[in-house]
């Protein structure tokens, strides 16, 4: 039977739930076919207890009851989401070495493995396992709580110095830089983290505009990163957005990308099977695996580059060729030269031409058009016409304009 906790073990085990059902908003509990009923109600207990502060419940036309998280990011101080990483479980063991090893090494001599097995046992009453011992002490080592030294085969353990003791009057600024990074850059939850542990809190700074969510997939981020510094190929696992069918992509992560419209966060992948640049969303990545490292790694960045100037957005197309994409609109030059100037700055790489008296044309080479035609609706009313080497395209964007027009006009009005 699947008890309630508000701790979890494996993050990736909660990080789709918070994010279908309480970013998006658009789910219900009817909606949650993963595993029983019980388990959707202790997951959303677990998580109100986290966030209980920012829900907000609706109902749809069926009557069925959604909730989400609403916040305002400019009247926070911290992100609450961060609450997730800091609510990882532990065990009775897990909590006893951690105060036994860090009381033992407070006099600041070296031990090794067995002498803090032996010593927890003769000070403290307790029996553990050298291994238990030894594990917890590299684990701590590699979160640098611990420092490690090695005399001849034998691993010395010792207190890491902490941040007070080692630079005690730069402190103060460097938590105020803290207090910056934990709402602005990726891996903020360590910033707050450390702001935790100082007991200073956030009076600086506040976000307009910041991406909450990001803080969900960091967990997919750092992996990514690191196969690209190392230059290796990663199997990815992807879940599919409609059919929830998940698959796995191996390739070589090339650069990390990011809307500045919608903040969704991609990664740039030359897949091996198809020998093409593909772009996944780190949000529908499940897992990361790293692999041996590529020897063309520098060729293939060098590709990317090449094909990322013919990319509306992240979408590198099915085909070998490019489609063009034309777009001619009637301004009024006397009271609509924003219009001008938006076709300017926003048209990324395409250009603008007048080629008569009000009237412009906008053209542009892309990978895929179908990124383009949200934007270019926003023209509607303005355009007279839109042609595309890629007449499925067009196709689309003619059913769209007679939907509309049907929406608002009605069935043969005029």
């Amino acid at each position: 039977m699947s008890e309630f906790s508000e701790l979890v073990k494996r993050f990736d085990k909660i990080r789709s739930y918070v994010r279908d059902f309480y970013i998006y908003g658009f789910k219900t509990r009817e909606d949650f076919q993963i595993k029983s009923s019980r388990t959707y109600d202790n997951e959303r207990r677990r998580i109100e207890s986290w966030f209980s502060d920012y829900i907000k419940s609706d109902y749809n036309s069926e009557r069925k009851k959604s909730v989400a998280i609403t916040i305002d990011s400019s009247r926070i101080s911290v992100n609450p989401l961060y609450s997730v990483w800091k609510s990882k479980s532990f065990t009775s063991n897990d909590i006893m070495l951690h105060f036994f090893i860090l009381d033992l090494l407070q006099d600041g001599e070296l031990r090794s493995a067995d002498e803090i097995t032996d010593e927890i046992q003769i000070n403290y009453q307790v029996l553990f396992d050298s291994q238990t011992v030894r594990k917890k002490l590299v684990e701590y080592e590699k979160n640098g709580l611990l420092t490690l030294h090695k005399e001849g085969r034998q691993n010395l353990y010792g207190v890491n110095p902490s941040v007070e003791e080692e630079i005690p009057e730069e402190l103060p600024d460097l938590l105020d830089a803290v207090c910056f990074y934990q709402g602005i850059a990726p891996f903020g939850f360590v910033g707050s983290t450390v702001l935790d542990n100082q007991q200073r809190e956030n009076d600086l700074f506040r976000m307009k505009h910041d991406y909450l969510v990001h803080t969900l997939e960091d967990e997919i981020l750092l992996p990514l990163l690191a196969a690209i510094e190392e230059q290796r190929l990663v199997t990815v696992a992807v879940k599919g957005g409609k059919n929830g069918r998940v698959t796995e992509a191996w390739g070589t992560p090339l650069k990390i990308l990011i809307s500045t419209q919608t903040g969704r966060r991609y990664v740039c992948l030359r897949n091996c099977r198809s020998r093409r640049f593909q772009a996944y969303r780190l949000d529908s990545i499940q897992s990361v695996t790293a692999g041996e490292a590529d020897p063309d790694f520098a060729a293939h960045l060098e590709g990317l580059m090449r094909n990322l100037n013919l990319c509306w957005g992240v979408s590198f197309g099915s085909k070998r060729t490019p489609e063009d994409v034309s777009l001619t609109l009637k301004i009024n030059e006397e009271t609509e030269q924003y219009i001008i100037n938006r076709l300017e700055r926003e048209g990324r790489h395409g250009t603008v031409a007048r080629i008569g008296q009000g009237v412009y044309r906008y053209a542009v080479q892309v990978w895929d058009a179908n990124e383009l035609l949200p934007w270019i609706k926003t023209f509607t009313g303005r355009i007279l016409s839109f042609e595309c080497s890629n007449k499925r395209v067009e196709e689309v964007w003619r059913q769209d304009m007679e939907r509309m027009i049907n929406l608002y006009l009605g069935e043969g009005d005029g």
